[in-house]
């Protein structure tokens, strides 16, 4: 018999292919009678054949040979029935026959074989065994040949085979381990959308994404990197099928997850205006399934997590909010349905995401997803929102997400991430959102923006205007001018004895409601702060009759806010002169803040423009901030803003000639 099975190619592979199925199927025949099992015989003569049979079987011309004898048929048998080194012979003949010819799983691969090898997978211990097993049930899940597949790879115990397969991405046998990283992936890119939550379920279970993400970590080779890509993107793709599923009250499963959220909220007991259950969890309906919109179930088991996994804290969010008034709650279901979207367009979920790099946040989503629905509550409750601010939080949100996840200061792992999303203060995340706004230099050089800082830089000069002119009408004390100059006003008193009046060191000027006259009184002491009445201020100056606003130097008395004197310095001043260019009031101011408010005061009520630094600084700043105000308002609401001019529609049939649009 040895001599016999001692084999070589350089006889036709016809005779050679005859001569092994021959005996290896008189073997499995002797086998049959004798209760299944070869004999200890028998199994040396198949573990012989076997293990040339790993050799030939790589030869094209004796594989072809060999399916047509029907050894295919013989070899599934021996597999069905032996062990040990015999069953890894076996196994590796069957993987050097499926990458000669693929088309052999769809002739051989039965419910029963598939079961059995996946059954072989599970039980055996033995790396020469598992690694052509896991190989085999590579190529019958995705092999596009095979009439088996996914369910015929998960049909009898699921939850074992998943679980094996985990492990052994730790294993020290490298084909091992790359060949049940390559399993999952496969099983995550061909699961049927009807067992697509069970298997992410049983992967969760038994902590896939733990040991991914060490073999992310370990420097792993070209062909493992490349199935931790494959392992990510598939992650992200089964995320998109799950967000275009939409929730079903007739689904049991949604239905639990659902009942599970409200169980946990505890809120049953507790009566909330105009809710009857599902709004005191935050949802705007009374049919919560038909509000997750673009996130799908995906969305719902988000949500199911969170409540699930932070049961303490999901409670206590839900009654704070259902004790607040109705316009300054935070809504849970709505803020986490918005939290999942704002992730899914951060990772490109639903537009087609491809991994070149490892992201290992993506393998803790629900963590992610937590800590960032925490950092949305935070945000929301720093800024006093109410809920007609709910698009400007998300906006933060996305901000602090974008510098957290893509920034140079970005977070390395989930820790960091924590730390970032929960400690950054409000401050901060909202500087930097604004400067972001500030910064997008494309839009705000739209048509649109254009027109929108105009209109906005005009109201920043009307209600500058109406500032300034109201720090007129107010008053204010001035130090006394020492000028021995004429100053032309008009006065029901001696113009000499008020200018050199003994003992005069300060001067109130205050405009007449009319703003055609500037009246003014000197006096010993600066009291009151405020002079409301006329009666006071005797001297008038016709602001008709001013013809410029010029700053001047003059050495004042320099009288300090206590009363006290102090040596001459020069101050911010400035003088209302007349056509003759002769001074009608001087004004020497004590800051240059109220310089400013002055004399653009006069220059505004004079319609002079402005001349002051401070108040050009004040009116750009004012519209600055409007701009920024309403692009944080147009990016928390998403509203694109159009690049050109947009035409005005058609005239509505009916209307007449006389019907146009208001600009």
């Amino acid at each position: 018999m040895s001599e016999h099975l001692k084999l070589n190619l350089t006889v036709p592979p016809l005779e050679e292919a005859e001569t092994l199925v021959r005996r290896m199927s008189g073997v499995c025949l002797s086998a049959a009678n004798t209760a299944g099992w070869p004999s200890s015989k028998d199994e040396k003569v198949l573990k012989l054949v076997t293990f040339s049979l790993q050799k030939y079987l790589k030869e094209p011309d004796f594989a072809t040979e060999f399916l047509e004898r029907g050894g295919l048929e013989a070899l599934c048998d021996i597999i069905d029935k032996v062990s040990g080194n015999t069953l890894a012979y076996a196994l590796n003949s069957f993987t050097a026959l499926i990458e000669q010819d693929d088309h052999v799983l769809q002739y051989a691969f039965t419910d029963a074989l598939v079961a059995r090898i996946a059954n072989i997978v599970v039980s055996e211990t033995l790396a020469t065994i598992c690694r052509p097993a896991t190989f085999i049930l590579i190529q019958t899940t995705s092999n596009k040949n095979s009439t088996c597949g996914y369910k015929q790879v998960m049909q009898q115990q699921p939850e074992s085979l998943v679980s094996v397969l985990i492990q052994r991405l730790q294993s020290s046998d490298y084909i091992l381990c790359l060949n049940s990283l390559t399993l999952l992936v496969s099983l995550l890119q061909h699961v049927p959308d009807e067992h697509r939550s069970q298997l992410l379920e049983l992967m969760d279970r038994h902590k896939a994404y733990k040991y991914v993400h060490r073999l992310m970590n370990n420097d792993p080779s070209e062909d493992v990197r490349e199935q931790l890509l494959k392992f990510q993107s598939a992650i992200v793709h089964n995320a998109n099928r799950r967000c275009k599923t939409q929730i079903s009250m007739q689904h049991p499963r949604h239905v639990k997850m659902l009942q599970t959220i409200w169980t946990t909220a505890k809120v049953q007991h507790i009566s909330v205006s105009g809710a009857k259950k599902w709004r005191k969890l935050g949802f705007s309906t009374e049919t919560p399934h038909r509000e997750f919109g673009q996130v799908g179930v995906f969305g719902l088991e988000r949500m199911h997590a969170f409540a699930n996994q932070n049961q303490n804290l999901f409670a206590k969010m839900v009654l704070e909010q259902v004790h607040r008034a109705d316009d300054k709650r935070c809504p849970f279901a709505k803020a986490s349905i918005e939290v999942t979207e704002l992730l899914c367009s951060q990772w490109n979920i639903s537009t087609g995401y491809s991994a070149v790099d490892f992201d290992p946040l993506l393998l803790h989503f629900d963590h992610v997803h937590a800590t960032t629905l925490q950092c949305f509550w935070r945000l929301f409750q720093e800024m006093n929102g109410t809920t007609s601010d709910f698009s400007k939080v998300s906006a933060l949100v996305r901000s602090q997400l974008r510098a957290t996840m893509m920034g140079e200061e970005g977070a390395r792992d989930i820790f960091e991430f924590d730390r970032l999303m929960l400690d950054t203060p409000y401050t901060v995340i909202r500087d930097r959102r604004l400067k972001e706004l500030e910064w997008a230099d494309d839009l705000c050089s739209r048509i649109a923006i254009r027109n929108l800082r105009s209109r906005l830089n005009r109201q920043s000069y009307d209600f500058l205007r109406r500032q300034r002119i109201g720090c007129l009408l107010q008053g204010a004390w001035f130090p006394y001018p020492t000028s021995h100059r004429f100053i032309a006003a008009s006065s029901t008193s001696s113009l000499n004895s008020s200018i050199h009046a003994v003992g005069r060191r300060w001067r109130y000027y205050k405009l007449c409601p009319s703003k055609k006259y500037l009246q003014y009184g000197d006096f010993t002491e600066r009291y009151p702060p405020v002079i409301d009445t006329f009666e006071s201020l005797p001297h008038k100056v016709d602001l008709g009759e001013v013809a410029t606003i010029q700053p001047f130097q003059r050495r004042s008395s320099a009288i300090s806010l206590s009363g006290g004197e102090s040596s001459a310095s020069s101050n911010p001043s400035f003088a209302l002169f007349s056509e003759e260019h002769l001074p009608l009031a001087e004004f020497i101011c004590t800051s240059r803040e109220q310089a400013s408010e002055w004399k653009d005061g006069f220059n505004m009520l004079l319609h002079k423009g402005i001349s002051t630094k401070e108040t050009s600084d004040y009116l750009h700043s004012l519209a600055d901030i409007g701009i920024k105000v309403k692009l944080l308002q147009i990016a928390g609401d998403r509203i694109e803003v159009p690049h050109g001019h947009m035409d005005a529609p058609p005239v509505p049939p009916g209307l007449g000639t006389g019907f146009f649009y208001s600009s």
